[in-house]
C-alpha cells in the first residue's frame, strides 16, 4: 500500500513520561554557514535520488564538508599519525573511544562577553577603525569566574560546555560569528588538560581556537587580518603565531572537541549535566556530525 491513513488514536507514545532531552545542536542545511575559508568554497548539496510524488519514498544524498553545524573534530583532522596514541585514543572519528563522548560536566554561562561584543561593536557603529580591543581569548580566569557565578566546579573527566551567547548570531551575522567569537588560546587549554584533566569541551564559537589563531592570518583570514591591524595596531601574525594550537592540543590528549553548539543551550546554562555525543563510525572522517545533547543527572 502506497499511501498510509494516519489514525492518530493508535499513537501510544508519550513524550511527558520520558526523561527531557536538551539539543545544544545546532540546524544545518543548505544554507548552513561555513568556516570562511578564502575564495569559492563548496556548498553543502543536498540532492534527491527518489521522491515521493513517483517512488513512494525519499532518497537523499549529501556532498559537502564533514565539517559543517555542530561537528566533533578528530585527530587526523590537524595531527600525524606519529602525533597520537592511536590505540589509547584514537585517530580517524571512528577510533574515538565511545567513553569519551558521554559523561557528567558542566554548561558555562559567559553570555556576557556577548553582550560587551554588542556594545564595542555599537560605539564603533562597525568601523574597525574604532573597534580597539574587541577580540577575547579566553583565559583560566573566564572559565573560574563563570564557575564561582554558579557555584560549579571542573571534575577530572568532565564535560565542558561554554555558552557565549554568541549562537544566537548563527545564520543572523555569519561575520559576527566566526570573526568574532570569544574563543580558546594555548594557554587555556593546557589549563583544561594538565590542570582540570577534562576529557570534552564544546563551544558556542565557530572553531575551537579564536579566531586570531589562525596563523599567518593575512593568508587563512586576510579580511581579518586587515581589521585586527586597522583596530589595534598590532601584528597578529606576532601576536597569535601559530596555527589553531587548541586543536591539536587538545586532540593529542585524547580531549573531545566540538565546535559551534548552540540549539537549547540556554536552558541549561550553569547547571551539570550529563553531556553526550556520539559520532558516526566512518573510516575516512576526519571530523564529523554529531547531536550535541544534555539532560538532568540522575533522571534515567
Amino acid at each position: 500500500m502506497a499511501y498510509m491513513p494516519l489514525d492518530k488514536s493508535k499513537l501510544h507514545l508519550d513524550r511527558s513520561k520520558m526523561t527531557k532531552i536538551y539539543d545544544l545542536s545546532a540546524p544545518w542545511g543548505s544554507d548552513t554557514p561555513l568556516w570562511p575559508f578564502p575564495g569559492v568554497r563548496q556548498d553543502l548539496l543536498f540532492p534527491r535520488g527518489q521522491y515521493l510524488e513517483r517512488f513512494h519514498k525519499r532518497t537523499m544524498t549529501y556532498t559537502g564538508t564533514l565539517h559543517a553545524g555542530t561537528h566533533m573534530d578528530a585527530p587526523n583532522h590537524v595531527l600525524h599519525e606519529e602525533e597520537v596514541d592511536r590505540p589509547r585514543n584514537g585517530y580517524s572519528l571512528d577510533e574515538i573511544p565511545l567513553e569519551y563522548c558521554i559523561g557528567s560536566g558542566v554548561v558555562l554561562d559567559m553570555r556576557y562577553l556577548k553582550d560587551e561584543f554588542n556594545a564595542k561593536w555599537d560605539a564603533a557603529g562597525g568601523d574597525p577603525k574604532k573597534f580597539g580591543e574587541i577580540w577575547v581569548e579566553l583565559k583560566p580566569e573566564h572559565f573560574e569566574k563563570a564557575l564561582k557565578k554558579d557555584g560549579l566546579e571542573i571534575r577530572e573527566n568532565d564535560w565542558v560546555v561554554v555558552n557565549t551567547g554568541f549562537q544566537h548570531f548563527w545564520r543572523l551575522n555569519n561575520d559576527k560569528y566566526y570573526n568574532y567569537y570569544p574563543g580558546m588560546g594555548p594557554d587555556v587549554a593546557k589549563w583544561l588538560i594538565f590542570e582540570k584533566k577534562i576529557k570534552g569541551i564544546a563551544g558556542t564559537w565557530g572553531a575551537t581556537d579564536a579566531p586570531l589563531w589562525h596563523h599567518p592570518l593575512k593568508e587563512q583570514m586576510p579580511w581579518l587580518d586587515e581589521n585586527y591591524r586597522t583596530a589595534t595596531g598590532k601584528d597578529p601574525t606576532v601576536e597569535y603565531p601559530d596555527y589553531e594550537p587548541c586543536h591539536r592540543l587538545f586532540m593529542q590528549h585524547g580531549v573531545c572537541t566540538i565546535e559551534n553548539a548552540g540549539g537549547n543551550m540556554d536552558e541549561v546554562t550553569g547547571k551539570r549535566m550529563t553531556i553526550a555525543a556520539f559520532p558516526f563510525r566512518c573510516e575516512m572522517a576526519d571530523g564529523g556530525f554529531v547531536r550535541l545533547v544534555a539532560w538532568e543527572e540522575g533522571s534515567f
